[in-house]
C-alpha cells in the first residue's frame, strides 16, 4: 500500500498524476502541433485514478471495484470513440485559434486538468475510504442511472456517426433515434453517469469518519456546469445554428426542430411541446442563452444575434 501521509484519500497523489499527465500530452501536442491526443488524454487520466485510486487503497470491496469498472468501461468507449472520431476528421477544428499559441493552448489544458481530477472526485473518496457498507437500494439506483446514461452516450454518438458518416447528410441535421427526444443525448448521458457514481457512493459518506464525502457532489455539478455552461451546450447549439440557419430550407426545419425538441432531458415531443417555457427554462435547461442566431448575409432571412428564437419562427 502507498503511504498517504496523512492524505488518505490520496487527494495530492492523484492532484500530482494528473497535472504531470495533462503536461505531457500538451508538451506533445504543441511541439508536433496536432490535435491527436487532446480528448485521449483526458479519457485516459479518469481511467488512470479509476485504477490507481482501487490498487493503491488496496481494499477491494464490492461497491469499489464496481465503480472502477463502471468508470473504466465508460471511459475507455469514450477514448476509442474520440480517437476515432479525431483519426478520421485529421484535426480539432476547437484548436485552430490556440494551437500554434502556447499560453492560449496551455489554457485548456489547465481546465482539462481541473475537469479530470475535480470530476473524479466521488470515485477517489469511494476507492480509497476504508468504509464497506453493505450493498443497498440506493447502490442499485446509482447503477441503474448509471446505465441509463451510458446508454444515452453511447448510441447518441454511435447514431450521430452513422448519419454524419452518409454524405446525403452532409447538409442536414441528426434529428432520429435518441436525438428525436433530445438535442443533446450525449451530453445528457455523461452527465447522468455521473450522478449514478455519486449515489452509489452515499453509504460510503454516511458511513466514513471522514466528513466531507458529500462534498464530492462537484462532480456531477461540475460535469453539468462544463456541458451547459462552457464547452458543452453552448459550443454545440452555436455550431448547429452556424451550419443549419444558412439555408431557408434547413433553417425552418432546424427552428422547428429546436422547438419541439428538449435540450437535454430526454422525452417525447408532445410533452416537450405542452410544458411552459419558464418551466423548459428553469427546470429543463432551455436557456436563453442557446437561444443565440447569427446574421448571415448568405441568406435572405437573416437572424439578429441574441434575439430569441421565437422571433423566427421558432414558436
Amino acid at each position: 500500500m502507498i503511504k498517504t501521509f496523512g492524505d488518505n484519500h490520496f487527494l495530492a497523489w492523484t492532484g500530482i498524476m494528473t497535472i504531470v499527465m495533462q503536461l505531457l500530452f500538451f508538451f506533445v501536442a504543441y511541439a508536433f502541433q496536432f490535435d491527436k491526443v487532446t480528448d485521449l488524454a483526458g479519457s485516459m487520466n479518469f481511467i488512470l485514478i479509476d485504477l490507481f485510486t482501487l490498487c493503491a487503497a488496496g481494499f477491494f470491496y464490492p461497491r469499489q471495484v464496481l465503480v472502477t469498472v463502471l468508470v473504466g468501461i465508460s471511459k475507455l468507449y469514450l477514448a476509442g470513440y474520440l480517437f476515432s472520431r479525431v483519426m478520421k476528421r485529421g484535426h480539432d477544428a476547437r484548436f485552430d485559434e490556440t494551437r500554434g499559441n502556447f499560453f492560449k493552448f496551455l489554457a485548456f489544458w489547465i481546465f482539462q486538468m481541473i475537469w479530470c481530477w475535480g470530476v473524479s472526485l466521488s470515485v477517489i473518496f469511494i476507492n480509497t475510504d476504508p468504509s464497506n457498507p453493505s450493498l443497498r437500494a440506493s447502490d442499485w439506483v446509482g447503477l441503474a442511472v448509471f446505465i441509463i446514461g451510458l446508454y444515452f452516450e453511447v448510441v447518441g454518438d454511435l447514431q450521430k456517426d452513422a448519419f454524419r458518416s452518409d454524405p446525403k447528410n452532409n447538409k442536414d441535421f441528426m434529428h432520429s433515434g435518441v436525438w428525436a427526444i433530445s438535442r443533446h443525448p450525449n451530453f445528457f448521458g455523461e452527465m447522468f453517469m455521473w450522478w449514478g457514481i455519486f449515489i452509489i457512493g452515499v453509504p460510503v459518506y454516511d458511513a466514513s469518519s471522514s466528513n466531507w464525502g458529500y462534498a464530492t457532489i462537484i462532480a456531477p455539478l461540475l460535469t453539468m456546469a462544463i456541458l451547459l455552461f462552457l464547452s458543452g451546450m453552448p459550443t454545440a447549439e452555436g455550431d448547429n445554428q452556424k451550419r443549419f440557419l444558412r439555408d431557408s430550407d434547413t433553417k425552418k426545419r432546424y427552428l422547428e426542430y429546436r422547438k419541439k425538441t428538449s435540450p437535454i432531458v430526454p422525452m417525447p415531443t408532445c410533452l416537450w411541446e405542452n410544458i411552459p417555457h419558464v418551466i423548459q427554462r428553469c427546470l429543463f435547461f432551455e436557456y436563453d442563452m442557446y437561444a443565440m442566431d447569427w446574421n448571415f448575409t448568405e441568406v435572405e432571412c437573416s437572424v439578429t444575434l441574441n434575439e430569441p428564437l421565437e422571433k423566427h419562427g421558432a414558436a
